[in-house]
């Protein structure tokens, strides 16, 4: 009697709690282990390049289940300039990371850029022709996250292995970065290096709050800078995303413990952009005057994809090799 009496009470004490603090559903929060199992099917390898061995590597998430890809736009535009690269592909995570790019980077697909934003550093691709079910990656409210929250990168770093996790908490705001006006970003220290451009930078619910964009490793002086990390905030992306014509929302809060499932209010919209492709302007303002603590790097060709593009290149004549058999073996069967 006295046990059901004990527990009666503390289910009191845990709806009161979810009614007078709504937010709780923050403090249930998964482990490193649930985020990366949630979240990275969602992430995606991208390659771009004229065509030959040597280009820019980097992450994107997947937003829209049709193949709607955001990333950044440093990542598909050729070196000093704000032109695109004209060979655009995007892979898929395998269903296990073996840690061989021949085995884990089978699932690839033709990319198509819609719009682009060099300013802000943000971009939109199309994932064409999926023949396979999209995972897709909720956008997080990124004026619920403040310094000391936790953080979570998932992306293709230089020296690294693909799909990596890595972990840290965000440390500062930024805003309007460089002088842009809206580029609000925050400053973390969950590690990003090259590779990691354009992947999501999540909570502890999986959610996107940012899109990783850029770090600083080196000050004027020569001294070397650490766990400085700067991802785009989740409301600036969504924020451009209207503009160009692809309105989306974050994901709202609901209660822990209420069986409920987070709502993320998408607006449908056309499946083709709303306008001709063109990088789209975002208003200058100013510089304003800011003691520079180190250099940004963001660079264009994030590593050298030579040994990447090389097993590439031999599993695409492996399938060719593979396609003239199949199709010699029909012709001798008519």
């Amino acid at each position: 009697m006295r046990n059901k009496r004990l527990n009666n009470v503390l289910l009191l004490v845990i709806i009161i709690g979810v009614w007078f603090f709504p937010d709780t559903n923050y403090a249930f929060a998964l482990t490193p282990k649930e985020i990366y199992q949630k979240a990275s099917p969602g992430v995606v390898f991208i390659f771009a390049s004229e065509g030959s061995k040597s280009g820019n590597g980097g992450t994107g998430s997947i937003i829209r289940q049709d193949g709607l890809v955001i990333t950044n736009a440093h990542i598909l535009t050729r070196k000093d300039s704000s032109k695109l690269l004209s060979s655009i592909w995007v892979f898929l995570k395998p269903e296990r990371v073996t840690g061989n790019h021949q085995a884990d980077l089978v699932r690839r697909y033709k990319g198509e850029v819609l719009a682009y934003d060099v300013k802000l550093d943000l971009a939109l691709v199309k994932i064409k022709n999926p023949d396979v079910p999209l995972t897709k990656v909720d956008f997080g409210d990124s004026n619920r996250v403040g310094v000391g929250d936790q953080a979570y990168a998932i992306g293709h770093p230089e020296q690294g292995g693909l799909w990596s996790l890595t972990t840290g908490v965000i440390s500062a705001h930024r805003s309007d970065y460089g002088g842009v006006p809206g580029k609000n970003l925050f400053q973390t220290e969950a590690s990003i290096n090259r590779g990691n451009s354009g992947g999501p930078l999540l909570d502890e619910k999986a959610v996107m709050i940012g899109i990783n964009s850029m770090i600083a490793r080196k000050a004027a002086d020569g001294l070397a800078i650490t766990d400085i990390n700067f991802s785009i905030k989740s409301e600036v992306a969504l924020n451009w995303l209207g503009r160009v014509g692809y309105r989306l929302a974050s994901v709202k809060a609901v209660p822990s413990g209420t069986g409920q499932k987070p709502a993320n209010e998408e607006v449908e919209t056309p499946k083709e952009p709303a306008r001709p492709l063109k990088e789209v302007e975002t208003p200058k303002r100013k510089p304003v005057k800011e003691k520079k603590n180190g250099k940004i790097l963001t660079r264009k060709r994030p590593y050298n994809m030579d040994e990447l593009i090389a097993g590439m290149q031999e599993m695409e004549d492996l399938m060719e090799e593979m396609r003239g058999t199949i199709e010699e073996f029909r012709r001798r069967r008519r």
